[in-house]
């Protein structure tokens, strides 16, 4: 059922329940207990950045400097709109950040806010060439 809702979000139960197959009932009772106890926790949409006007993606790792608190950071890099997502990392850098941004100027100007008002020490970008095919992308949110 989950490898299914990943590809198709949007599938009816009626569909869900011929796929897998199980009643209509059996299938919608499996999906009201993968929601409730917390395996799914939303369905979501995905949307094509470039299509919207935002050309460039980029994975951007960054490291705070030592005064900084997580939590500051976190709420100010949650607010700027290029980071479509975020994870806090181990290792050297503190954060990863998903950005997508209409063009490399935006870009510029995202490192800029991190590093002059979250307090980032130091960052290092990589372009996104393409994505592998088969993966769900990461929605904008």
């Amino acid at each position: 059922m989950l490898s299914l809702l990943s590809t198709d979000g949007r599938m009816s139960i009626t569909d869900l329940a011929e796929e897998l197959p199980l009643s209509i009932s059996a299938t919608r009772e499996r999906l009201r207990r993968l929601e409730s106890t917390g395996v799914i926790d939303g369905f979501g949409i995905r949307i094509n950045a470039a299509a919207i006007g935002r050309t460039i993606e980029a994975l951007v790792d960054v490291r705070l400097g030592p005064s900084v608190l997580t939590a500051d950071a976190e709420s100010q890099i949650l607010a700027m709109e290029s980071v479509v997502d975020a994870m806090h990392l181990t290792g050297r850098f503190d954060m990863q950040l998903y950005v997508v941004a209409r063009d490399v100027a935006e870009l510029d100007d995202l490192l800029t806010q991190l590093r002059e008002n979250v307090g980032v020490e130091e960052t290092n970008s990589r372009l996104v060439l393409r994505t592998l095919d088969g993966f769900p992308r990461t929605p904008i949110g």
